[in-house]
C-alpha cells in the first residue's frame, strides 16, 4: 500500500502509523492537494496519536480550507492551470450576465454575478454591494462588473487568496519556525521564486522605445530602478542618513523602538531552557496580516495621541518577521529632547492596552533603546533591519542564526503573500517629488515664478540631484511639514478612463510654489516585444527602389512598421506587469475598452432594463 499510494511521499512505516480505517480517508483528502499531502499526512499522524477522531476532524477543516470556495480548485492548483480557469469562468460570466440582461435586467445580471464572486471566496470589485443600481451609481457598477469579466483581475485574487491559504496552513500544521521553513513555507518560497522568474522573463521579451527610436529593455530598466534591492537598500540608508542630519542640526535626539504583538498572534513560541519550538498555547488563530492590521491601529491611535499634544516625531518604520511569520515593527523616530520622555509613555500606553496583564507584556511588548551618538549612528543601528529585510547585503547571519541572503529571500516571500509593507517613511518631503527631480536636468526647467522661488527650486533640485536629503527636507519645508505646505508637489494629468472605466491621472512632473508646473517626463515610451526595433530598422536598411519588398518580409510586416505595439504585444505587457512587475513603462493609455456589463455601451439603452434620461440622453436604469 505504501508504495501505491507514494504520491505524497508516505512510506509503507509510515502508513503502519494510520488506522486501516482510515487510510483511504487520509489519502483521499491529502492526493487532493498535491505537495501539501504529505505535511498534512504528517499532521495527520501527529494529531492521531492523541485522538483520531479529532486527527480526521481536523484534517478534513484544513483539507477545506485550502478549497478556493466552490470553485473545484484548491490552493495548491498549478498556476498554468488556474490561469485557464480564469479565462473559461470570467467568459462565462460575462455570457451569463448578457443573459440575464436581456430577460430580467441589469439589476439580476448584477446580482448574478455577485453571488458568482461570492461563491468563489472573492470579494465583489465594489465597496458596499448592495448599493442601488441608478444613475448615481452606474458608473461604480460598470467598473465593478469590468473587473468581473476580466480574467486578469481573477488571477489576481486567486493567486493573492492562494498564497494566504497555502501560508495560513503551513503555520497551522507547524511548517513555518526557526527549525523549520523560517518566516515563510518552503512553498511559499519556492512560489515566489517561480513568480519572479515568470516576471524576469516576461520583462527581458519587452522593450521601451521612444519617439527617437531609442530601445531599452525593460529588465535593464527595472535593474536601474528602486525596484533593485541594492537601489532600494541604497535609497533608503540615504533617506535614513539625512534625518539623522536634519536631527543633529535641530538639537532631536533618537529613539529605537519595537512594538510586538500580544501573545495570541503568535502560532509558535521558543522556549530557551528547553531549546526548542513548540505550538504557543495562547494562539487564538490570528494570521500575520492580522497583526499588522493590529499594529496600524496601534500606530493610528499613538500618532494621534501624539499631534493632540504637539508631538511630531519623523524617522522610519521596518516591520518584519518573527521566526513564526508573525510580524513586528521597529521605529527609529527623531524628536525634541524635551518630548523624548513622553512619546516613550504614549508608545508603552498603546502598546500594552491589548492583553497588557498576560505575562511579560509591560516588559516585552514595548521596548525602547535611546541613541547615543557617542556609540554609533542611527542610521547605522537600523542599517542591518534594512539589509535583513531586503537582500541581506553585509550580514552573515541573521537573529536565529541563519544565513542572511537566505533569510532576506524567505521574508520577501512572506511579505508578498502576506501583503505586508515593509518599509514606511515618517514625517518629511515626498519621496516621489524626491524622484522626479532626480530625472530633471537644470537647463530642462522652464517656470515664470520670482527669482526667489526659482533659487528654492534649483536648490531642491541639486539636492535631490547630490542626493542629500537633509537639504532636500529642509527645502521643501522641514521633517515634519505637512503635504499641502511643501514647497513642490508631484503634478498629475487627466488620462482618460483605464481599462476597468475608472479616471486615471499619469504623472508629469512636479508643480512649484510661487514657480508653476516643471515637466519631468518629457519623452514618451512605448511598450513592445525585444528586438522589434532592431528588426525594423534592418528591414528600413534593406529596403530600396529597387527591392521594396526586402525577402522573408511580408506586406503585413511592413504595415506593421508603424504601430507602436500590436494586440498581441499589448496583451503580453499586460500580462506582465498584472503578474507582479510594478508599474507599466508607458506613458500613455493604451488599454483597449472592455465590454460594458451585460454587453451593452453607454450610447445604446441596455436591454430590457433601461429607459433614456431626459438630462443629457444619459442611459439609466429602470
Amino acid at each position: 500500500m505504501g508504495q501505491a499510494l507514494s504520491w505524497h511521499g508516505l512510506k509503507s512505516d509510515e502508513w503502519d502509523q494510520i488506522g486501516p480505517d482510515n487510510r483511504a480517508y487520509v489519502a483521499k483528502l491529502c492526493r487532493k492537494h498535491g505537495e501539501m499531502g504529505r505535511p498534512l499526512a504528517v499532521d495527520y499522524m501527529r494529531e492521531a496519536r492523541q485522538d483520531h477522531v479529532r486527527a480526521n476532524q481536523r484534517l478534513r477543516e484544513l483539507s477545506e480550507s485550502l478549497e478556493l470556495g466552490k470553485t473545484g480548485l484548491t490552493a495548491t492548483v498549478h498556476d498554468g492551470e488556474l490561469k485557464k480557469w480564469c479565462e473559461r469562468h470570467s467568459d462565462e460570466i460575462e455570457k451569463a450576465c448578457e443573459q440575464w440582461t436581456k430577460r430580467a435586467g441589469v439589476r439580476e445580471a448584477i446580482r448574478y454575478a455577485i453571488k458568482r464572486v461570492e461563491e468563489c471566496g472573492l470579494v465583489f470589485p465594489i465597496d458596499d454591494p448592495t448599493k442601488p443600481v441608478n444613475n448615481d451609481t452606474k458608473d461604480e457598477w460598470r467598473q465593478a462588473m469590468a473587473r468581473v469579466f476580466d480574467p486578469k483581475w481573477w488571477r489576481l485574487q486567486v493567486r493573492k487568496i492562494q498564497a494566504r491559504k497555502i501560508e495560513a496552513v503551513a503555520r497551522e500544521i507547524r511548517l513555518v519556525h526557526k527549525e523549520s521553513g523560517i518566516y515563510s513555507s518552503n512553498m511559499t518560497v519556492n512560489r515566489r521564486k517561480a513568480q519572479k522568474a515568470r516576471n524576469r522573463e516576461a520583462l527581458t521579451n519587452m522593450e521601451a522605445v521612444n519617439g527617437d527610436g531609442e530601445a531599452v529593455n525593460l529588465l535593464e530598466l527595472a535593474k536601474s530602478s528602486v525596484a533593485n534591492p541594492v537601489n532600494r537598500r541604497a535609497e533608503l540608508m540615504v533617506r535614513i542618513k539625512g534625518f539623522e542630519q536634519c536631527a543633529e542640526t535641530a538639537g532631536h535626539v533618537g529613539v529605537f523602538i519595537t512594538l510586538t504583538a500580544p501573545s495570541k498572534y503568535h502560532r509558535m513560541t521558543y522556549i530557551k531552557s528547553w531549546g526548542r519550538v513548540v505550538p504557543n498555547k495562547k494562539y487564538d488563530g490570528y494570521s500575520p496580516r492580522d497583526a499588522q492590521n493590529y499594529f496600524c491601529r496601534v500606530w493610528s491611535q499613538i500618532r494621534a495621541q501624539l499631534w493632540r499634544e504637539d508631538i511630531r516625531p519623523y524617522g522610519f518604520r521596518v516591520a518584519e518577521p518573527h521566526h513564526d511569520g508573525t510580524p513586528h515593527w521597529h521605529l527609529l523616530l527623531f524628536v525634541d529632547p524635551e518630548q523624548a520622555d513622553r512619546l516613550r509613555e504614549v508608545m508603552h500606553d498603546y502598546g500594552t492596552r491589548e492583553d497588557g496583564k498576560e505575562w511579560g507584556a509591560q516588559r516585552r511588548r514595548v521596548t525602547v533603546v535611546n541613541i547615543d551618538p557617542d556609540k554609533g549612528s542611527a542610521a547605522g543601528y537600523i542599517a542591518k533591519y534594512i539589509s535583513k529585510n531586503i537582500d541581506g547585503h553585509a550580514i552573515d547571519e541573521d537573529l536565529y542564526g541563519k544565513d542572511a541572503k537566505d533569510s532576506a529571500e524567505r521574508i520577501d516571500a512572506w511579505a508578498a503573500a502576506w501583503g505586508i509593507r515593509q518599509f514606511q517613511q515618517i514625517g518629511g518631503a515626498s519621496v516621489t517629488v524626491w524622484r522626479e527631480l532626480r530625472r530633471l536636468k537644470v537647463e530642462e526647467i522652464t517656470g515664470n515664478g520670482d527669482a526667489e522661488n526659482a533659487f528654492e527650486v534649483l536648490e531642491a533640485i541639486e539636492a535631490a540631484d547630490s542626493a542629500d536629503w537633509a537639504a532636500y527636507t529642509m527645502i521643501q519645508g522641514g521633517m515634519t511639514v505637512r503635504r499641502d505646505d511643501q514647497l513642490i508637489r508631484s503634478h498629475y494629468t487627466d488620462n482618460g478612463l483605464g481599462a476597468y472605466y475608472q479616471p486615471v491621472k499619469r504623472l508629469i512632473g512636479v508643480m512649484a510654489r510661487g514657480f508653476g508646473e516643471i515637466k519631468t517626463r518629457l519623452t514618451e515610451w512605448v511598450i513592445q516585444k525585444a528586438g522589434t526595433a532592431e528588426k525594423q530598422a534592418k528591414r528600413l536598411e534593406d529596403m530600396t527602389l529597387e527591392n521594396p519588398y526586402p525577402r522573408g518580409s511580408s506586406l503585413k510586416d511592413l504595415q506593421a512598421l508603424g504601430a507602436p505595439m500590436s494586440l498581441e504585444e499589448l496583451k503580453a505587457m499586460s500580462e506582465a506587469v498584472l503578474s507582479g512587475v510594478a508599474a507599466t513603462w508607458t506613458r500613455g493609455n493604451n488599454c483597449t475598452g472592455a465590454k460594458p456589463p451585460g454587453g451593452y455601451w453607454p450610447e445604446t439603452p441596455p436591454p430590457g432594463g433601461g429607459s433614456k434620461a431626459a438630462n443629457g440622453g444619459q442611459w439609466g436604469y429602470a
